[in-house]
């Protein structure tokens, strides 16, 4: 009898751990990004703004990518990674941008594998230069133990331009990541952390005047990733090893993000029409679903995250988040919603459990936690 209480009291702890019912503590309502000498500006005089993009949580941590650039949008100093303690505020930086101090510039998506993180690094245009080189672009690993860089991956340059790097999808191999500037997709070795593919072409819009590679995932062993403009969105299924296509379906205009819902469909958000589509994954075929239509007063979609039934997305336009049940239809689906502040643009939002979400707002420069609790001057979610 004493063995089966074991038994069922460990049953009890990971369904507890894995499932819908866990509890994460509760976490401060917000949290100051770094300012000043702490963003490690490379001119005193022109100081820079924290800008908070991508965040992921890991290790009872949350790591938020600095892109570190001003008011008028200039990179002023290195890619940096905030390390924040969701419960106590505690916040330390990673510098992103190794020795020259220009390696990253102006992170954005953070993915984990294996013990170790994996940052983006968007780029930026030195303008002083007569030519206009771009500098930063570069996917780089950091290892969470030690707080360390250890590992940087310059992106190719190409006569078009340098690629951007958008999205990430790991495998035990490799590092896929599409190109913000075109419809293509690159990948960089994990062993020798070299870009060994690409420019691999994916499907994009026959129409508009450009394409984008938006975001690129791992869901159940196959690589997606979308291509999209104002006119239109391509979700390729693709092979993990060599990126050969499998099978594409419509996924909107504008895709901004999409992830992987707890019940194994993918939920794509895009901007351009303010709709979330859900797509299932089919032996043969992908079935895509308009599921849910966002209110007139939601505006410039800009992130989504799943945990179990629900999922949460940020609109940076309207300085709303967004709480929405997967087991509900129509506007039912609809079942929390929060400002964060008049300018705050969120960027990003991730949820620590199925109530509680942290939320990065790039013009505020603040990570804020929503929540049904209201107290002590929390965000709390409002009920439509």
């Amino acid at each position: 009898m004493e063995q089966i209480k074991k038994r069922l009291a460990l049953a009890a702890l990971l369904l507890a751990a894995c499932g819908g019912s866990y509890k994460a503590p509760p976490s401060v309502p917000t949290v100051a990004m770094p300012s000043g000498a702490a963003l490690r500006p490379f001119d005193p005089g022109s100081p820079s703004l924290a800008r908070p993009a991508g965040m992921e949580s890991y290790g009872g941590k949350v790591y938020v990518a600095l892109a570190n650039y001003d008011a008028g949008y200039t990179v002023r100093g290195p890619g940096l990674l905030g390390v924040l303690t969701p419960t106590t505020g505690a916040l330390t930086t990673i510098d992103l941008a190794g020795s020259t101090e220009k390696g990253c510039l102006e992170p954005y998506w953070i993915r984990d594998s294996g013990g170790k993180l994996y940052v983006t690094c968007t780029g930026y245009k030195d303008f002083s230069d007569p030519v206009g080189k771009y500098l930063g672009t570069a996917i780089v690993e950091v290892d969470p133990g030690s707080n360390n860089l250890t590992r940087t991956a310059a992106t190719p340059s190409l006569p078009s331009g340098p690629v951007s790097p958008s999205g990430l999808a790991i495998t035990p191999t490799r590092i896929w990541f599409g190109d913000a500037s075109s419809g293509n997709l690159y990948a960089v070795d994990r062993g020798s952390f070299t870009v060994v593919a690409g420019p691999i072409a994916i499907p994009c819009p026959s129409t508009g005047s450009y394409t984008t590679v938006s975001d690129v995932i791992l869901v159940q062993g196959d690589l997606y990733a979308a291509c999209s403009n104002d006119t239109g969105g391509v979700l390729s299924r693709l092979d993990a090893n060599t990126g050969a296509l499998k099978m594409k379906a419509e996924a909107g205009p504008i895709v901004a993000e999409f992830t992987e819902t707890g019940d194994g469909r993918i939920a794509v958000i895009s901007g351009a029409d303010n709709k979330l589509r859900l797509v299932t994954i089919g032996a043969s075929a992908l079935t895509v679903v308009e599921a849910y239509t966002y209110g007139s007063k939601t505006s410039t979609l800009q992130d989504i995250h799943a945990r179990n039934q629900f999922v949460f997305t940020a609109a940076s336009g309207s300085n709303t988040v967004q709480k929405l049940d997967l087991t509900r239809t129509g506007a039912a689906m609809l079942v929390g919603e929060a400002n964060v502040g008049i300018g705050a643009a969120p960027y990003n939002i991730v949820p620590l459990d199925d109530d509680q979400a942290l939320v990065a707002n790039q013009t505020s420069n603040t990570v804020v936690s929503v929540s049904s609790d209201c107290t002590g001057g929390k965000l709390c979610w409002t009920k439509p």
